[in-house]
């Protein structure tokens, strides 16, 4: 008899991801092709007019992690069910943009990081803000 494998037709799909186990702030990223790990959350392309630098950025933001701490699971862990209670909210032409921008500096940095083993604390907290800002925008916070 031969094993079968679980999930295999998610293995080495591209799409974003999470740690299940998370502090105060929802941190999401892009994950490329891989086989999937369990205490990994993977949620691959949902919605042709929502993009998956839109979902990261989103989940990413000040007010996601606060919604979901709030309404959906206020526990340490942030899973696949959890994740699908999230409103959202189509955007713009002008704010999937303006977001990309923000997501495309982030990664930008994050790679920096990595190269060069300097922090970017002040510029990542610089993105933060002004992703926090066009996500209070779309969700109309004041």
């Amino acid at each position: 008899m031969r094993a079968r494998y679980q999930g295999y037709s998610f293995f080495f799909k591209e799409g974003f991801c999470w740690n299940d186990i998370n502090t105060t702030y929802l941190k999401c990223r892009i994950k490329g092709k891989s086989v999937n790990d369990v205490k990994s959350m993977s949620l691959y392309g949902m919605i042709e007019t929502v993009p998956e630098f839109y979902m990261v950025a989103l989940i990413n933001s000040s007010f996601v992690s606060y919604y979901v701490d709030s309404f959906i699971n206020n526990t340490q862990t942030f899973q696949i069910n959890d994740a699908r209670q999230i409103p959202i909210i189509i955007p713009s032409e002008k704010e999937l943009l303006e977001i990309r921008t923000i997501f495309n500096g982030a990664v930008k940095l994050k790679k920096k990081e990595f190269e060069t083993s300097i922090l970017q604390t002040e510029e990542l907290n610089s993105l933060q803000y002004e992703l926090d800002k066009i996500v209070a925008s779309i969700y109309k916070i004041n």
